[in-house]
Parts: structure tokens; sequence; C-alpha cells
């Protein structure tokens, strides 16, 4: 809580062109759907769900399995079992998906900095 995800999130929508303003963390709508010159973009956070099932539930993995889109998910790391199968999926050999897994993390000497990676994968 509190590390950036929705400060990188938003800084993420306006690299990728979203022409409207980033409405924030879409922690009660669970999904915020923009345009941007790249296609559609979501941005997801899975933080209110409680329980796997509501994925699908709330319409959430249609964004993964039906929809072309980028898709910026926060809290995706509370359900290992979709996020294992997003993975699975997009590491397939005709699959058009790449994953970038961004981890943000407070600074253990500073806590007005971030650790930030970025991996592939």
């Amino acid at each position: 809580m509190g590390a950036g995800k929705t400060t990188f999130a938003r800084a993420l929508l306006a690299g990728l062109g979203v022409v409207q303003p980033p409405e924030g963390s879409p922690s009660f709508a669970i999904a915020h759907e923009y345009d941007s010159p790249r296609g559609s973009v979501v941005h997801i956070d899975f933080y209110r769900l409680k329980h796997e099932s509501e994925i699908e539930d709330a319409g959430v993995d249609a964004y993964f399995w039906e929809r072309q889109a980028v898709v910026v998910s926060e809290w995706i790391s509370m359900f290992p079992g979709f996020e294992t199968a997003v993975r699975e999926v997009a590491s397939r050999p005709n699959s058009q998906s790449q994953i970038w897994k961004v981890s943000l993390s407070f600074s253990s000497t500073d806590q007005n900095l971030r650790n930030f990676e970025i991996a592939l994968g």
C-alpha cells in the first residue's frame, strides 16, 4: 500500500497516449477503460476482490481472454492461480500477448524512495 502503483499506472497511461485524464485507482469500480492511439487500455485493480471466483463474476477475465487491449493490473498477485493462467496463455507459441511485471516497494533506507523493477514475462 502506498508504494506508488497508481502513480506509476497514471504515468504509463499518459505514456500510452490515453486521451482522457486517468481516473485514479479503480479500487471501487475494479476496472477503468480508456482509448489511446494504441487502442484500448484497461486499468484493473484486483485489491477489492476477495475470492478468485469474483474475477469471472465481475467480468475481469474477459479483458485478458476476449479483448485486444493493454491491461494494467494492480494486485493481480493476490490471485496466483489467475496470474499463472494469464502468464501461461501469454507464453504460448502463437500468443500475441506480452507480460511485463512491474514491482514497486519502499526503499529500506528512505521511505521517500521506491525500489522499481521491470521484468519481461
